[in-house]
């Protein structure tokens, strides 16, 4: 076995962390999951890590920083709009990489009822989507995309109160409301709390 340094052993641990999680959601992060596909002893995960409990928030946490990176190097690789990176902060890409991020959201939550540690890192990564988006308001209104008349704090609650509860609704797989739905309900809800400049 490689000689790591303590950091690196356990940015690796939660790496793959995330990757298990991705692929098969939080459930199956189990720490003997995670040294096998590690190539590591169970014994160096418990070194690192006090619980398994705190291995999985930690893990939930690193997985919203990557989507929070990648969002903003996506927007600038493809010189999008506040307006656009605003839509993606809500989950309305019909792709598959969104949907077992917005998956892995939901099962941090359940998760988050009963776990303290869960609990905190949801808060935390809550407060991390929330100030994306205020940031992406400022931008916009900077940039002179569109202004706003109230709060950019009050307004990013809302868009994250929104995409959440119509998430749970889409999740659902009701007939009428499809991706098609999905989008122009959070496209129309995104324009009614803020001002397009013409």
């Amino acid at each position: 076995m490689s000689y790591y340094s303590r950091e690196v052993r356990r940015q690796m641990i939660l790496e793959t962390a995330v990757s298990i999680a991705y692929q098969e959601g939080l459930s199956a992060m189990t720490v003997r999951r995670i040294a096998q596909e590690a190539q590591t002893a169970i014994g160096q995960i418990h070194h690192h890590f006090s619980s398994a409990g705190e291995l999985r928030s930690e893990a939930f946490k690193l997985s919203v920083e990557q989507a929070l990176n990648l969002l903003t190097d996506v927007g600038k690789k493809e010189n999008a709009s506040c307006l656009e990176m605003l839509s993606w902060c809500l989950f309305i890409e019909d792709h598959e990489e969104a949907h077992k991020y917005s998956k892995l959201w939901k099962e941090a939550e359940v998760i988050s009822f009963h776990d303290e540690n869960m609990r905190d890192a949801f808060r935390l990564v809550t407060r991390q989507w929330h100030t994306a988006i205020v940031d992406l308001l400022e931008k916009g209104a900077l940039n002179n995309e569109f202004t706003y008349d109230r709060p950019k704090e009050l307004i990013a609650w809302n868009f994250i109160a929104y995409s959440h509860g119509l998430d749970g609704i889409f999740s659902l797989g009701i007939e009428d409301f499809g991706h098609k739905e999905y989008k122009e309900s959070t496209e129309s809800f995104i324009r009614s709390q803020i001002v397009m400049v013409k």
